[in-house]
């Protein structure tokens, strides 16, 4: 009985609402919506009809219905855009609605909001007084005192305000007496200032800054600076976006006593499979080295009388469709010896220029090197064989700019080689026997001194015998050279008399080298289960993790080395390659290895896709202790060369520690003890902390004594310490700091520290670097969402 009262009121209550007028239509019907809603229909200009659902405290209608009238919280939505005001009027003719009061206007991901506004929504255009965008993207607020909505995404602005910061009196900003914004764009500001805390400190009649996520056209933050030998310096760069596979980079950076250092960037990857990276910098240098004894680089013998100066360097590679083909090509020459040194910290510097080419091809420029390399590499890859075809170029920048004579150039250039590789396999497959192989063809051309063509081919044959008790590899090779030699110079022999007597032409024609090789290795190892409680694979315990076991494998070695000896002095030398001494070596050495075994709890998706938590199993290598030591059968039977040098059979006593028992320390040490100096030779040391809610450091101290024996040379002795820590910021602080420190020369030392101020819309970096050539200061701002 009561249902059918309910039904029989609502009929009546709906025939009322009929016969009424309008304004009395937003009744509420028992049980339905406090609020009225009024469907507005209409045709988009390009004639798609659309739906806007009209909410509000109270609607009414004037002028014969034409007009509509809102108040009280008043929402206008279609899909996800969104109007909302204290009062709003619609115009049924020409689809305008007019917003007072707390306007908010929600368009994708974009808000507006003003203190009145007008829009057609059949052409999304209007405009907003005492209005502001915020745009969510690049997280950018511009505000002006009327701002019109033009067709598309584009604003205009009178009196306008743009900044990325949160702040009621933003830390920086930009005004403009007129600004035209485009979503996603760019932001064209006309009479425009820039502000500190609402206080002008610039002035520019005219500038763009981007608004958009992705790549942004326009000028990225300067950099200045004080320079104990540029003086004090400023650079600006500008990036240019051409499409979305290209940029450019473009910077001018000033130096007081140096002049300007102009420098062009170029970066493509038109696709997945190809990568350019192309720069150079080039400065007409004020201050002239000539003298070779004093100034920064004094004692190195070398001036430089050239006032041009530049560093053209470049990378490119591409794969072609999935024929095995690659081509790679690294360009890398400089106009004299200290460009790169001297200017390594600029904003194209080797520092910068070693980052971005490791992030595009996972390969680096050469240190301070004075021999640059630039070649070109096309490669063909199989399963069973690879080819290769190059050429190379050495450019030594010692020569020339009033040094010795570029026709003195005795460095070698591969123009060009060709190389076959046969990678290791079984000759049958019934056989153990395997098979490994290469051939080399190369032109081997210098300006001065000997130069050819040489040919050589190196076979390897390989018997593994694998047992339950341990494992014998027996391998035998060959080095078969050919040499075509067009001028045989008189040059250095394989190993040089003091007196220099030694000098034979280099006129011999060919070599052959046998080589054998026999190693032996086995593996001893226990297991040790750890009393542990299974870990619960459940939600709480995610990211827990236990050992379960420990596993300790002691590893002995024995390898046997045998090279034929030949008398290779006449042979043409064009690098290491053609003096191959003679070897009859045992090597000798045991492993000790601790791995753990562990249980950690993760989350995975299912076979639903839902995420849920598993239990993983990881193994880890808490500790790995290498001895290993060497006899020399031919050297304990030397005959040359006695006077010189005595006999030393016995090779260094090798340990070698590593330590990573803790996710966030490790520690490792390479020690070389020789028992005829009784005494460390060389030794390698390094520890390391990572934790990520302080920061991360490192340590590393590494020494070489300078030693002159028979089978090694090493002229120069080392002994430095290295250091460096991050910190992840404390508050709006963070630090960083490097060390460099030869013990041998105290004034060898290098230092270089960071200071960083984080804000919510800038980064202040403070940048201290210090070596025995400069002292150099630098001030950094990127004001996030310009330039970053």
């Amino acid at each position: 009985m009561s249902a059918c009262r309910y039904i029989l009121h609502a009929a009546l209550l709906l025939a009322l609402t009929a016969a009424f007028p309008a304004s009395l239509r937003a009744l509420p019907v028992p049980g339905a919506a406090a609020r009225p809603e009024r469907p507005l229909l209409m045709e988009t200009e390009d004639e798609v009809l659309v739906r806007w659902d009209l909410k509000a405290e109270s609607i009414n209608t004037l002028n014969d219905e034409e007009i509509l009238e809102a108040r009280g919280n008043v929402f206008l939505k279609r899909g996800n855009e969104y109007l909302k005001a204290d009062f709003a009027r619609y115009y049924l003719s020409t689809k305008w609605v007019y917003l007072k009061g707390n306007v908010v206007v929600r368009s994708g991901k974009d808000e507006l909001t003003a203190d009145e506004a007008e829009f057609d929504l059949r052409s999304r255009t209007g405009w907003l007084r005492q209005g502001r965008i915020f745009m969510s993207g690049p997280h950018v607020y511009i505000a002006g005192e009327r701002i019109e909505k033009h067709w598309g995404d584009v604003y205009s602005f009178k009196q306008a305000k743009v900044t990325t910061c949160d702040d009621e009196v933003p830390a920086w900003s930009f005004t403009a007496d007129e600004a035209v914004v485009e979503i996603d764009g760019y932001a064209r500001l006309t009479g425009s200032s820039f502000q500190v805390k609402d206080t002008p400190v610039a002035y520019a009649p005219y500038f763009l800054m981007p608004v958009k996520t992705s790549r942004q056209t326009g000028f990225l933050m300067p950099e200045y600076g004080i320079s104990s030998t540029k003086g004090s310096y400023v650079n600006v760069p500008f990036f240019w976006a051409v499409n979305e596979s290209n940029d450019i980079t473009l910077n001018e950076q000033f130096m007081d006593k140096r002049g300007f250092l102009h420098g062009l960037e170029y970066r493509t990857r038109p696709n997945a499979s190809t990568s350019g990276w192309f720069r150079a910098d080039f400065l007409k240098d004020r201050l002239l080295k000539n003298d070779p004894g004093k100034g920064e680089f004094a004692g190195d013998g070398l001036v430089r009388n050239n006032e041009n100066r530049y560093w053209l360097r470049g990378m490119f590679d591409t794969r072609f469709d999935n024929s095995g083909l690659r081509l790679k090509a690294d360009i890398d020459y400089a106009s004299d010896r200290y460009f790169i040194s001297e200017f390594k910290n600029t904003y194209g510097g080797l520092e910068r220029t070693r980052d971005a080419v490791f992030d595009f091809f996972s390969r680096e420029f050469k240190e301070q090197d004075e021999k640059r390399l630039s070649g070109i590499l096309l490669t063909l890859d199989r399963e069973r064989v690879s080819l290769a075809l190059s050429s190379f170029y050495r450019q030594d920048t010692t020569l020339g700019n009033g040094n010795r004579s570029a026709s003195l150039d005795d460095t070698v250039q591969q123009l060009p080689q060709f190389d076959a590789f046969l990678h290791k396999g079984r000759i049958l497959p019934e056989l153990p026997l395997e098979i490994e192989g290469a051939a080399q063809a190369a032109y081997m051309y210098r300006r001065s001194g000997t130069r050819g063509a040489r040919y050589e081919v190196i076979p390897r044959v390989t018997l593994p015998v694998n047992t339950r008790y341990g494992s014998l590899i027996v391998s035998a090779g060959l080095y078969q050279t050919y040499y075509a030699t067009e001028l045989p110079a008189r040059t250095a022999g394989d190993r040089p008399d003091p007196s220099g007597q030694d000098t034979p032409r280099q006129d011999k024609e060919s070599r052959t080298i046998p080589e054998f090789n026999a190693a032996l290795f086995t593996e001893l190892a226990r297991v040790y289960t750890l009393d542990t409680v299974p870990l619960e694979a459940v939600k709480e315990k995610v990211g827990d993790s236990q050992w379960t076991a420990l596993r300790h494998s002691v590893q002995p070695r024995l390898e046997f080395r045998q090279r034929s000896r030949e008398n290779q002095n006449r042979n043409p030398r064009y690098g290491n390659e053609d003096r191959l001494l003679p070897e009859s070596e045992l090597v000798y050495s045991i492993s000790n290895v601790i791995t753990a075994k562990s249980d950690k709890v993760v989350m995975e998706k299912d076979e639903n896709g839902e995420m849920r938590p598993v239990t993983r199993t990881e193994y880890k290598d808490l500790l790995r202790l290498r001895l290993e030591h060497s006899y020399d059968f031919r050297e304990a039977e030397r005959s040359e060369e006695r006077k010189r040098y005595a006999r030393r059979p016995l090779g260094d006593i090798l340990a070698e520690l590593e330590i990573n028992i803790y996710d966030n320390l490790s520690f490792n040490t390479r020690n070389y003890y020789s028992p005829y100096e009784a005494e460390l030779v060389r030794h390698q040391s390094g520890l390391s902390f990572n934790f990520p809610e302080y920061g991360k450091a490192s340590l590393g101290y590494d020494s070489r004594r300078a030693i002159d024996e028979y089978k090694r040379s090493e002229d120069r002795s080392l002994n430095y310490l290295r250091f460096g820590f991050e910190t992840v910021a404390v508050g709006p602080l963070s630090f960083a700091a490097e060390h460099y420190q030869d013990f041998r020369d105290k004034d060898n030392a290098e230092t270089n520290l960071d200071l960083i101020f984080n804000h919510q819309c800038f980064q202040l970096i403070g940048r201290v670097r210090s070596d025995p050539r400069e002292e150099n200061y630098m001030l950094m701002i990127r004001l996030t969402g310009l330039g970053d």
